[in-house]
């Protein structure tokens, strides 16, 4: 049954942000040859596939996420031989690579809005969004995420273009049916190329209301700075699922390739929305993030409320993605951690992203318990950060260098790492977790290994245990005949959960008991963060 089921469905992905996992010329920035080497660690991490972070041509404004040449690679990366070399030595190992694929928008200095910029009569003018203004004001309200208005006057050609982002991030138009043809064959150079698939930037922006209609502004507390309208007519378009099923056709035509689609919406997030992208389940995305549960408060409640809304909001033939960190978000521990608690915090955290329904994704240094890293303000590089600081410090304590050893900058670099990294390096790293089988490391691995031979963990239904309390989580996993418990403790004190199994079950894995041992009584006490698999 198993070998039926694309690798996307039952396996684990790991994020990769290049410029902070392994730096090997000193320059200071992590590179591709630096990935290739980390290939074995990731082996025997048990991952399935990988996830980089935007690795093409771009000046750089945004880190990647402004690119100007989506068939090259940026030099701060390598060559387009190493990328090669790191996809051929990847699939070697069985793990697959997937590609950050940035097409809301492009570089300002990309040769298509070059051409657009030219004059009004280019071309490819009508690739972007150019609009005359009103009564010398922009077209209309429209705010941009990272803060201001989303328009920018362009004075040689008198008129102004649309960015949801920087201004040196201008947006496609993809109500254009030559845009929608070129991206298609961005996506075949690489998928030709053996890319097994694309994590779709921002893919909820893409088409924009036609008549440029204004937004209304929203009401109440906003939970961002650059959130303060309704973003009705340059978000969410129902045009936008038009162009996924384009996409998901022209991905099907290759063997077991995926798409996974950021849908970006602000906390508490929005599960109905992001199942919306996976159209039926079958032709639309493959996988699409929901935020909902890093967005959540952290205790067994909110966690499960999130959890059951996200499962209840997927079609039937979809399949949920399940995520607690990525290159935006605080990483969990540091939003979650507090210092005495966080040990036991972490494994917790581990035990619900890997025990959940759906495709989990651990993103560079969760496995070891990384936490934000200090930035100071004269430190920072995030366009974000250096905005809206100190009310919003940025994405760079997200983004912080892989911690490798207790050596000179973790390993990470000869060099001056473009970020610093963080001082408890010397504890928390990779070397001192692999000598110790009790670290986060190893129970990441243990887990993921459990996922592996266990088609109920990694397949099965979802069902939320009745038993479950303020304190404890608990869920079953089920498929066909198999079937688990998980009860996860998320208090620092022992916790009680009403056992309703009528036969006594046995240990399959945890943090307090020995597997094999029979679990019976009618009221199960957990120890403090205790983690309980039964079968």
């Amino acid at each position: 049954m198993k070998q039926n089921v694309p690798w996307w469905k039952s396996g684990v992905i790991y994020q990769l942000y290049p410029r902070s996992f392994l730096d090997t010329d000193g320059d200071g920035t992590g590179d591709l040859p630096g990935i290739t080497a980390k290939l074995d660690y990731l082996a025997d991490l048990g991952v399935d596939g990988i996830w980089l972070s935007p690795i093409n041509c771009s000046p750089m404004f945004d880190f990647g996420y402004d690119i100007s040449d989506y068939r090259e690679i940026d030099p701060v990366f390598g060559r387009l031989s190493d990328f090669q070399h790191l996809l051929d030595q990847a699939h070697q190992r069985g793990i697959r690579v997937i590609l950050d694929l940035v097409v809301n928008h492009t570089s300002h200095l990309h040769p298509w809005f070059v051409a657009s910029r030219a004059s009004r009569d280019n071309p490819k003018r009508g690739w972007y969004i150019w609009r005359d203004g009103k009564n010398k004001k922009p077209p209309n309200n429209w705010l941009a995420a990272f803060g201001g208005g989303a328009w920018q006057w362009d004075e040689p050609t008198g008129q102004y273009y649309l960015h949801s982002f920087l201004k040196e991030q201008p947006d496609l138009n993809w109500r254009n049916p030559e845009v929608r043809q070129a991206i298609a064959e961005e996506m075949r150079f690489w998928l030709d190329m053996g890319v097994d698939g694309f994590r779709l930037d921002v893919i909820n922006f893409f088409v924009k209301d036609e008549n440029l209609r204004a937004n209304p502004f929203g009401l109440g507390p906003t939970p961002r700075p650059y959130d303060l309208q309704k973003h009705i007519y340059d978000r969410n378009r129902p045009e936008t699922l038009d162009v996924v099923r384009v996409f998901r056709g022209l991905t099907d035509q290759y063997d077991d390739r995926m798409m996974v689609g950021e849908v970006y919406t602000p906390p508490p997030g929005d599960p109905k929305l992001s199942a919306t992208y996976l159209g039926t389940g079958e032709d639309a995305l493959h996988l699409s993030f929901d935020f909902s549960i890093i967005y959540s408060r952290y205790g067994a409640g909110p966690f499960m409320k999130a959890a059951s809304q996200w499962m209840e909001s997927i079609p039937w033939a979809g399949w949920p993605c399940q995520v607690l960190n990525n290159h935006d978000q605080p990483r969990s521990l540091s939003r979650y951690g507090r210092p005495k608690h966080a040990p036991g915090r972490a494994k917790i955290l581990a035990a619900l992203l890997l025990t959940l329904r759906g495709t989990p994704f651990i993103y560079y240094g969760e496995e070891i318990g990384m936490v934000n890293g200090r930035i100071t303000r004269r430190q920072l590089v995030d366009p974000l950060g250096k905005k809206y600081w100190p009310l919003h410090k940025g994405r760079d304590p997200e983004r912080t260098p892989m911690q490798w050893s207790n050596a000179p900058s973790a390993g990470f670099s000869t060099g001056d790492p473009w970020l610093p990294v963080n001082p408890d390096y010397p504890l928390i790293n990779v070397e001192a977790q692999q000598q110790d089988p009790n670290s986060l490391l190893h129970f990441y691995r243990n887990l993921i290994a459990l996922r592996r031979k266990t088609p109920a963990l990694s397949l099965g239904d979802w069902q939320p245990a009745a038993g479950s309390n303020r304190s404890v989580m608990a869920y079953y996993r089920s498929l066909g005949a198999d079937r688990l418990l998980v009860v996860l403790n998320f208090d620092a004190s022992v916790a009680g959960i009403d056992f309703l199994a009528t036969d006594p079950a046995r240990v399959v894995f945890g943090t307090h008991r020995r597997k094999g041992e029979i679990v019976s009584a009618p009221r199960l006490k957990l120890a403090p963060h205790e983690v309980l698999i039964l079968g």
